[in-house]
């Protein structure tokens, strides 16, 4: 009787603790990792440990751009400085970093632009429940990532406050995530409609449950609540949506592991009378899974599929497949070598016109590249890499081939 009491009251304590956590967005923070310095140890300032680097890359593109014809080459400069600590206290710790990325192109001098990515992560394990809250703040500019190939200066924005509990075989896991995205482009896209326009809010109610039928292995279930609201425009359709999914996390075969996770969506947008504004009900998945066939080999795989956000003509979403891989061979302790690819496509819901052509769009993305890196020791790094992208849509104005070649290399503690 006295084990069922303690397991009732751990439960009604993680129920209170999730439903307070949606309340608890005033402070964020995220981890601190750097894939260049993975061994960095910092410097302890008394129960601080601070960290700090500076990366320069030499990068050759080909196609800055993004077009099918008169393709434009530059040299550009990339300077990376970043900062952060981490401070442990007596139930959890608490961290954040920020990194600037300023790139300066040697002759397409208006082009030059700043990056900006602000981070943070806080931990406080109790009794009977653990609290997290990480943020990630960005300010970009990205051509590969627009669907128009346009470069456009984005915020975004993601917290996320959740509180997990362990019933011995059984974790439960539930949050509350805001994904802020803002435009800053007053440029039109449609009629009389700029990309400020399209600037949401994003909310995310999720619920994990998860069973361990094996001892390094889980059964997932998992559903997501969200709420899309477009706050600057009345005429683009605001959506609800929810997400079921079944999945497997852990080490569930010898020199493997696995974290993938499918189901289905259903998203039900408002209605509109300039954006075409469909409902979408189909199948959803994420994840993948590693493969170490020696000590000195891993291939990793990776599934997505999901719908985004459209700023396309008078599309509400898109619909996004993709497929990639990466595989790493270690030399030695100190040199590794990559290989990776990818494949993507973007499926519209509509038709649109473009050139006289009308029909529904369909992109096709191909990409793959290679790279070595050397570290010299934990503070100092080098890399090589080189990156091939092209982009085959149903409307040749949006085809483009792009290659990249970058000489990095990375100083800190």
């Amino acid at each position: 009787m006295r084990a069922r009491v303690r397991c009732s009251n751990k439960l009604l304590s993680f129920i209170v603790a999730a439903s307070s956590l949606a309340f608890l967005c005033g402070v964020s923070y995220g981890q601190l990792t750097n894939e260049d310095l993975p061994n960095r140890d910092g410097i302890k300032l008394g129960k601080i440990v601070v960290h700090s680097a500076f990366k320069t890359a030499e990068k050759y593109d080909t196609n800055i751009f993004l077009t099918d014809s008169a393709d434009k080459h530059d040299m550009i400069t990339i300077l990376s400085p970043s900062g952060g600590f981490e401070l442990p206290f007596r139930n959890g710790s608490l961290s954040a970093d920020y990194l600037a990325d300023i790139a300066l192109y040697g002759i397409h001098r208006d082009q030059d632009h700043v990056d900006q990515r602000a981070r943070g992560f806080a931990e406080l394990e109790l009794a009977d429940y653990k609290v997290k809250i990480n943020d990630i703040f960005r300010i970009f500019t990205n051509r590969a990532v627009n669907e128009n190939s346009v470069r456009l200066k984005q915020t975004v924005n993601e917290i996320r406050a959740g509180v997990s509990t362990d019933f011995e075989r059984l974790n439960l896991d539930a949050g509350y995530t805001n994904r802020l995205e803002m435009y800053d482009s007053n440029d039109i896209f449609l009629s009389t409609l700029t990309y400020e326009d399209r600037n949401r809010d994003n909310h995310i109610i999720d619920t994990t449950v998860s069973y361990r039928f094996l001892p390094k292995t889980s059964f997932l279930l998992e559903n997501d609540l969200g709420f899309i609201r477009y706050f600057n425009s009345s005429i683009i359709p605001d959506s609800v949506y929810d997400e079921a999914l079944v999945g497997v996390q852990g080490t569930w075969f010898s020199k493997s592991k696995i974290n993938f996770k499918a189901g289905l969506r259903a998203q039900d947008y408002d209605n509109s009378n300039i954006i075409a504004s469909k409902d979408y009900i189909g199948p959803v998945m994420r994840g993948g899974f590693d493969y170490s066939p020696t000590v000195s080999d891993t291939i990793v795989f990776e599934f997505t599929k999901t719908i985004y956000e459209s700023t396309y003509g008078n599309m509400n979403y898109y619909n996004a497949s993709l497929f990639g891989f990466n595989y790493r061979h270690n030399f030695t302790d100190k040199v590794a070598a990559n290989l990776f690819g990818s494949y993507q496509q973007h499926l519209y819901p509509s038709e649109s016109t473009e050139n006289g052509l009308t029909a529904k769009r369909r992109d096709n993305y191909y990409q793959g590249g290679a790279s070595v890196r050397y570290d010299l020791r934990k503070w100092v790094s080098f890399e090589a890499k080189y990156e091939y992208a092209q982009k085959v849509s149903k409307f040749d104005v949006f085809d483009y081939k792009d290659q990249q070649v970058t000489i990095s290399g990375t100083v800190g503690f």
